[in-house]
């Protein structure tokens, strides 16, 4: 994960003084560079201390160390074509519809590679074997990842696999409380407000069915239950008026179908080396 972007994520956890930093290196990441840490505590308002704890929070000896990373990164980004400030610009009412094209387009493209880096695949070996031997895959997308988990369903029924992606939250339920060890849950979506996923996440660990969740760092409760997570991760899209501020979910959606059409081609392929090998 790049350094901007694992900023921005964990930006929500930071206290409040950590948080003033994050703010200033996401808003000015260009400025951050030229600034010695003196400096940079001066223009984020708060204690030199607070910018060395919160450069080793994010893995660095220290400021210069993450002062030289956050150059590096810069200087790469601009060799792709990136500007790292449009990537964690919101999109507002009077932007033209190419500026809006190319905010989007740097959302998903920065969600999609972000999620991929942030695999640990000695994790995603093992859910891909899960979902290989299972007897049955339950599917359960909430929220704004209710069609990511059917189309991931759609595509895991082209390889044979029995599948249930049931939307109706008490049906989802009753399923779950089937499920056997030999079964696999599969959970996909930011922390539920809903109770009924929390209960089908707490029945599955209960039960010794394995819990897959595909997820992003903040849903700790998801997390905690899941025997492997694969994290998805995405700057929320926004879209700001004089008034208010729309939330969508366009770059989580693109993180979510990343790691499931990821998952699919997987399973194709560990299909395709089964069929070989029968077959010799």
């Amino acid at each position: 994960m790049t350094i901007l972007a694992n900023i921005a994520n964990i930006k929500p956890q930071l206290s409040p003084s950590a948080q003033k930093i994050a703010a200033l290196i996401l808003q000015q990441p260009k400025l951050v560079v030229t600034l010695s840490s003196q400096q940079l505590a001066q223009q984020a308002n708060v204690g030199q201390s607070s910018i060395v704890k919160f450069t080793q929070k994010l893995g660095f000896k220290g400021f210069p160390a993450f002062k030289s990373a956050i150059i590096a990164e810069l200087d790469r980004q601009q060799a792709i074509g990136n500007n790292p400030q449009q990537l964690h610009d919101q999109i507002n009412q009077s932007d033209t519809f190419i500026t809006i094209a190319q905010k989007l387009a740097h959302q998903k493209t920065d969600a999609t590679i972000e999620t991929t880096h942030a695999i640990d695949t000695l994790s995603f070996e093992k859910i891909v074997a899960l979902f290989t031997h299972a007897q049955r895959i339950q599917l359960i997308g909430f929220g704004d990842a209710t069609p990511i988990a059917k189309d991931f369903s759609t595509k895991l029924l082209t390889l044979g696999m029995a599948v249930i992606a049931e939307q109706e939250t008490h049906l989802q339920m009753t399923i779950v409380q089937t499920l056997q060890p030999c079964d696999v849950l599969c959970i996909i979506g930011e922390e539920s407000p809903h109770q009924n996923v929390l209960l089908a996440a707490h029945h599955a660990k209960t039960n010794g069915v394995p819990l897959i969740t595909l997820t992003s760092p903040h849903s700790t409760t998801l997390r905690q239950l899941a025997q492997f997570t694969l994290d998805t991760l995405a700057v929320e899209t926004s879209m700001c008026s004089d008034s208010q501020k729309y939330n969508y979910s366009i770059a989580l959606q693109a993180a979510q179908q990343t790691l499931t059409d990821l998952l699919f081609m997987a399973l194709a392929q560990q299909s395709l080396k089964n069929n070989s090998s029968n077959n010799n």
